[in-house]
């Protein structure tokens, strides 16, 4: 499923536009964007929860030519299941 199933799978189940689907949509993604941005954590109830994660530098090697490159220290998102959607993807009868 990528953005454009999600805006339409929006539009249908709550019976508007898909023009503000896809609104509510992007203001939805900004906005945890933003709060991971500002090093906050983002937790909806049982669904998941997103945080922040540092990932520290370290020598790598260019796999073309096997020359030493150095891979500087950065901020990874991380996503975390929640009890209900671990649940959801373990339920019984699949």
């Amino acid at each position: 499923m990528n953005k454009s199933d999600l805006t339409e799978a929006l539009a249908r189940e709550a019976g508007i536009p898909k023009v503000h689907a896809v609104r509510y949509i992007n203001i939805f993604t900004r906005t945890i964007q933003d709060a991971l941005t500002a090093g906050e954590k983002v937790t909806i109830s049982d669904f998941g929860t997103f945080t922040v994660s540092h990932r520290r530098s370290f020598k790598g090697h260019n796999p073309k030519n096997r020359e030493e490159i150095f891979v500087p220290a950065r901020r990874i998102p991380v996503f975390r299941a929640g009890k209900g959607l671990k649940e959801a993807l373990n339920e019984e009868g699949e």
